[in-house]
């Protein structure tokens, strides 16, 4: 234990005094909020473009159904005007798309339907298109409205849209804010999946690089293989621990930070106007507020915090523990190619298998991935936020504890053959052969 520990200390410290990760440390989510605001800021460039859209309607019927605003001018023409627009939509600088709208020969905007042509220089998106092809539809509906005998405004006022009060009777409270626990649950999933990932490949590499480098035949002179890797594993563990709380930290910050950061806007707004002004002027806005900060109040840190450590702490040794053994048995980062599959297949069924955990938590497909080692440290963590019952998280824990030691038995029985051999790729069937030979 304490060679183990020795090697661990230096993996640990040798990567958390490096400069690099201090400061990775304290930007990475900062890099990831500002990513996510450039994407949105290039969204919005991206359609910042005024769009002109000629129209030749010979059914005469959608001359005031084209509303022009910011983003999108429509100009009439007529039917004459048709070919010389066509001739110019490519290289038009002015002109964006040409729309043609047929006579309504059936009466019933039938042969609109189905014949209304749109021409475009290649400058009108998906969302451009949506909004011509809606107007349209609004005109006809309107207007077969009418012909029914219906009126518009009253159909309006029959559109009903009911907000269901949940309430879960096995917890005995509302079950408030599904959106935002799906969302917590997604975000959660996802980073220990990547998290996992990262950590269990830089394990490997780490071992092919010493391996190479014929370092390891020095060290395996003072300790025994089994103690280097546990060592080299456990260290990085640390690592991603301090990394992860940290982290933690500063979002749970964030959270608690909201809250009060949305009662200081409408206290900042009283100098202004009347706060119950604002209430009125924005009831939904404010509501939506009061919601949100209720469900994030709501949430359990405590458990949320200690099972994704739990989950992360023995997915990672369980997984690092295969990666090792990957890397002490190939010779180059391109060999470990045909070997990462067996971990990434199973942590990828996981990760796509709990989209329907998201659907029914407490279905058979969800406990099962929840309680299988191979996929338990991502689909479970799905499963948190939604309150499962407490058994079957402590069930989950043991199965994987157990099945973390004796996949680390297993990887050190390979790990400490592998460690020694040098240019040869063993099979499977040689691997296999490794586990059973006797210390």
């Amino acid at each position: 234990m304490n060679n183990i520990f020795l090697i661990a200390s230096r993996e640990f410290f040798s990567q958390v005094k490096n400069k690099a990760f201090l400061i990775m440390t304290i930007i990475s989510p900062l890099l990831i909020v500002g990513a996510g605001g450039v994407v949105f800021w290039l969204s919005i460039t991206n359609n910042s473009d005024v769009k002109n859209i000629a129209v030749i309607d010979e059914s005469a019927q959608f001359v005031t159904s084209f509303k022009s605003d910011e983003k999108m001018i429509f100009n009439i023409y007529t039917p004459d005007e048709a070919k010389a627009i066509k001739d110019t939509l490519n290289g038009s600088e002015y002109i964006s798309a040409l729309l043609e709208i047929p006579s309504n020969t059936d009466g019933n905007f039938e042969n609109i339907e189905k014949n209304s042509k749109l021409s475009t220089n290649g400058n009108l998106g998906i969302i451009d298109r949506e909004k011509i092809s809606r107007m349209m539809s609004d005109k006809i509906e309107s207007y077969r409205l009418s012909t029914s005998g219906i009126n518009q405004e009253d159909l309006i006022k029959t559109n009903s849209k009911v907000s269901l009060n949940v309430f879960n009777v096995k917890e005995g409270k509302e079950d408030k804010g599904i959106e935002l626990k799906v969302a917590l649950s997604g975000a959660l999933t996802y980073i220990i999946f990547m998290f996992i990932m990262i950590y269990g490949v830089k394990v490997m590499r780490s071992v092919v690089e010493e391996k190479n480098n014929r370092v390891v035949e020095i060290i395996i002179s003072s300790v025994k293989p089994f103690e280097l890797m546990m060592g080299k594993i456990l260290g990085t563990t640390m690592v991603a621990v301090t990394q992860f709380t940290i982290w933690i930290g500063m979002t749970i910050g964030l959270l608690m930070a909201f809250p009060a950061i949305a009662a200081s806007r409408v206290e900042m707004a009283q100098d202004v106007v009347n706060q119950q002004e604002l209430v009125d002027d924005n009831p939904e806005l404010m509501q939506m507020v009061a919601e949100t900060s209720e469900v994030l109040l709501s949430f359990n840190y405590p458990l949320i915090i200690f099972t994704f450590i739990i989950y992360f702490v023995l997915g990672y040794l369980f997984y690092s523990s295969i990666f090792a053994a990957i890397g002490s048995a190939v010779d180059n980062d391109t060999d470990t190619q045909q070997f990462t599959y067996f971990p990434l297949i199973p942590m990828m069924i996981g990760l796509y298998g709990s989209f329907t955990t998201l659907q029914n938590p407490d279905g058979p497909v969800a406990f099962w991935l929840s309680m299988i080692p191979f996929t338990s440290p991502i689909s479970m963590i799905t499963r948190i936020p939604f309150d499962i019952p407490i058994w079957e998280l402590c069930l989950s824990i043991f199965i994987l504890l157990i099945s973390t030691i004796g996949m680390i038995l297993i990887a050190s029985k390979i790990y400490r053959i592998g460690i020694l051999i040098y240019g040869k790729k063993p099979t499977i069937k040689e691997m296999l052969k490794w586990i059973t030979y006797k210390n």
